[in-house]
């Protein structure tokens, strides 16, 4: 499965280096309209998410809208090989290069607890329309998932789905599958209907 996985990786990384970047800014605006548009953005109170590299669907707008919208944002910091924490940012100015380059909070920034997400906006390489998800294969997004019940939303451009993912037993399934075309509700995993979900407030 991990050689399975590897290999998937690599092809696709491949193809998203390939995307032009008039593709990629069209399809990240979309997918962002999508975002905003679902109840499960609009109620959330807590939102955690990546802070988006060059390469990725894009979240920093995402990141400036929500703190505009007095929601509380954190990202994630990396604390030691494949585990991590979420930490508050009031802004830009709380970020600086940390694990591979990726921006990170500063020391100084507080700690949110898993348990008051509200929704958690998770990077991909590329998923399924059912809610699988496949990472960059460090394992963070899946142990740190373990730990809250907030939503799930993955964002993938429709050029980088994939029609299965290998997974495992540890792989955390998405709730909300978003591309430029489509916002999905999955029924994998852990997932939930958007009738069901409520905020823990």
């Amino acid at each position: 499965m991990t050689e399975l996985k590897a290999e998937l990786r690599k092809r696709l990384l491949m193809a998203r280096s390939g995307l032009s970047k008039k593709y990629c800014q069209q399809a990240d605006r979309a997918i962002l309209e999508k975002l905003l548009a679902q109840p499960v953005y609009r109620r959330a109170k807590v939102i955690f998410t990546y802070v988006s590299t060059e390469a990725e669907t894009d979240t920093r707008h995402l990141i400036r809208l929500a703190l505009a919208a007095g929601k509380t944002v954190a990202v994630p910091k990396c604390t030691e090989k494949g585990m991590m924490k979420a930490l508050k940012i009031t802004g830009f100015k709380d970020l600086e290069k940390g694990t591979r380059d990726i921006l990170e909070p500063k020391a100084h920034c507080q700690e949110i607890e898993p348990q008051d997400i509200d929704l958690a906006v998770v990077p991909c390489v590329s998923c399924s329309r059912q809610g699988a998800r496949l990472g960059y294969g460090g394992g963070y997004y899946d142990r740190y998932l373990t730990l809250t019940s907030a939503f799930r939303a993955v964002l993938c451009r429709e050029q980088l789905i994939c029609d299965t993912i290998p997974t495992t037993p540890f792989d955390c399934w998405m709730d909300l599958v978003i591309t430029e075309k489509d916002g999905i509700f999955t029924k994998n995993g852990e997932s939930r209907s958007p009738q069901s979900w409520k905020t823990n407030r």
